[in-house]
């Protein structure tokens, strides 16, 4: 199994952002294993709209959402599931700044199955992002 973290990013005025990270497998003969790798950020007008994906990620995972704010120093650890879907909807949305576009593609990413959001997700990964990320606002953005 895939390991993400969600971590928070604390911002000015008690505000936050959060990043979420991919960890990467150890390798045969590592000591240890290398550094998470930044899949996608989300802050401001796209957080406050995806807050709910945010909140039914961190239940998913037994975190209580009343423990997501600007102080928390410690990440929350996603199972892969979770945070395929996450990294989708980090990435979907980082552009976007229609409250009604954002609401539909964060409804959508929520609505994948476990194999489409997966197939997205390998889609994002390996080379084709910007057509893959084209497809799913496209999608999902307008329903």
């Amino acid at each position: 199994m895939q390991e993400f973290q969600l971590r928070v990013v604390p911002l000015k005025n008690n505000d936050f952002a959060l990043e979420l990270y991919q960890c990467a497998y150890k390798k045969a003969g590592q000591k240890k294993r290398p550094a998470a790798q930044r899949v996608g950020k989300l802050k401001g007008n796209q957080l406050v709209q995806a807050r709910q994906a945010v909140y039914a990620c961190l239940k998913a995972n037994q975190y209580d959402p009343k423990t997501l704010s600007y102080k928390r120093q410690a990440p929350y650890i996603l199972n892969e599931e979770s945070g395929v879907n996450l990294a989708l909807l980090f990435q979907a949305l980082q552009p976007l700044s229609k409250p009604d576009r954002i609401a539909n593609i964060a409804a959508g990413i929520q609505e994948m199955s476990n194999e489409e959001s997966h197939y997205w997700f390998a889609k994002v990964s390996n080379g084709h992002k910007r057509s893959a990320l084209k497809a799913i606002r496209v999608l999902l953005g307008d329903n």
